[in-house]
């Protein structure tokens, strides 16, 4: 299925995103205050507002491109208007999709949770609903390692959620 233009990802600067990669990178461990010329820096070029606790243990979880990329596809993606569930549909088929790109697939979720009512929906991809840390069980008992949700499931559970509502 072919998607409008305002459900594509948007195409990023490489220039932009290796110098904000940069600046993460020296400003992730840093002490506050110690690179404030660094985050004045990173918002003005990224158009963002963030904080200087907002780049500490990126490098635990992430490289710092990555986080790059995933914090400009939140700023600059927005909700479509009359987004149908078939669009919907596809738009979460390509976000589990990481395969070789796992950059579209990170873009394609910010445009899944900017277009769906429940915060955080992407992560049903890898967590349905009815998750049960304790046991690393889902639904009633079933193995995390069977978890297979179809892109139907996910915009079901994301547009039926009680969150949602």
């Amino acid at each position: 299925m072919d998607l409008r233009l305002e459900l594509m990802p948007p195409v990023l600067d490489e220039d932009l995103v290796q110098r904000l990669a940069a600046l993460a990178d020296r400003l992730d461990g840093a002490y506050p205050g110690q690179y404030d010329e660094d985050l004045a820096e990173f918002n003005r070029l990224a158009g963002t507002t963030l904080l200087h606790h907002e780049f500490q243990g990126i490098y635990g979880g992430d490289t710092h491109e990555a986080w790059v990329r995933r914090t400009l596809y939140a700023h600059l993606i927005k909700r479509a208007e009359k987004v149908t569930a078939e669009e919907l549909i596809e738009v979460a088929r390509r976000a589990m999709e990481i395969g070789e790109s796992p950059d579209q697939s990170q873009a394609y979720m910010a445009i899944f949770d900017a277009n769906v009512p429940l915060a955080g929906a992407s992560n049903l991809i890898f967590f349905p609903r009815d998750y049960d840390a304790a046991t690393n069980t889902w639904g009633g008992g079933q193995p995390m390692g069977e978890y297979r949700p179809t892109p139907e499931q996910l915009v079901a559970w994301a547009l039926e959620s009680p969150a949602a509502e």
